[in-house]
């Protein structure tokens, strides 16, 4: 009987197959899922079933702009396009199915250990990551903020932008696959950046920050270009948890 974790192929080495089944757009969802409940259902707790108030992720908001040209509304709509767009790639690239049991516990691991360049940048460049401290109740608020960007700005700055980009410059203007992906991963990196100050963010621009933030989008996006959408989600949103987390430790 066949079960939705299949066994590796005769000859097939484990780690082999774990660095394929890894990057493909079903296992990616089953592994961001939790943390997209989390976000989202914690959100409509927090906010009484309405869209998070100002400020908000731009990430969400530009996912809502976007779905709010066919004329819908609703805060879980973001969440369902994340799913949507996922499962169209998983089955337009004709991907199997079935994978490894091992596969999301070692992604899990794998993103744990992706953030530790994350936290070696910050302390070299000494800039200051999301949020100041802040009393227990905003830190709720805090770590639910910190799942949501880890898995909307990885949608709409990694995976959007950068396979829009490379559709557009390779598929259309006739250029050359890999300078392609390395202007995506350039122009995904800067408007990672630059969103979090006005006139899309709220937070005041400083250098360091907007170095910080380029050289982490970077890196997100070569977490993206090599090993896909849900060790760059992981990664991402598994960091910013840990720093509030640390914080609120370092406050008591």
């Amino acid at each position: 009987m066949e079960t939705l974790f299949a066994a590796p192929a005769r000859g097939e080495a484990l780690s082999e197959r774990y660095v394929q089944v890894s990057q493909r757009p079903w296992p990616s969802l089953l592994f961001i899922l939790p943390m997209l409940l989390v976000f989202e259902v914690g959100t409509a707790w927090r906010n009484h079933g309405y869209p998070s108030p100002p400020p908000q992720l731009v990430a969400t908001y530009l996912i809502e702009l976007l779905v709010s040209l066919f004329g819908r509304s609703a805060f879980y709509l973001p969440g369902l396009l994340a799913t949507a767009i996922l499962l169209a790639a998983h089955i337009v690239g004709r991907h199997p199915w079935r994978f490894d049991i091992f596969v999301l516990p070692a992604m899990l691991g794998e993103s744990l250990i992706s953030t530790l360049p994350l936290f070696m940048l910050d302390r070299v460049l000494h800039a200051a990551v999301p949020a100041s401290a802040a009393v227990c109740d905003q830190r709720v608020d805090l770590l639910l903020r910190g799942l949501g960007a880890g898995i909307y700005e990885e949608l709409v700055f990694r995976l959007m932008l950068i396979t829009g980009l490379q559709i557009l410059l390779v598929n259309v203007c006739r250029l050359p696959r890999n300078a392609s992906m390395v202007a995506g991963i350039l122009v995904s990196a800067g408007l990672f950046a630059a969103q979090h100050h006005p006139p899309l963010g709220a937070e005041p621009f400083e250098a360091v920050r907007f170095l910080f933030r380029t050289a982490a989008g970077l890196y997100l996006a070569g977490l993206f270009v090599f090993r896909g959408f849900g060790i760059a989600c992981g990664c991402h949103a598994l960091y910013n948890v840990l720093v509030v987390t640390v914080r609120a430790i370092q406050g008591l």
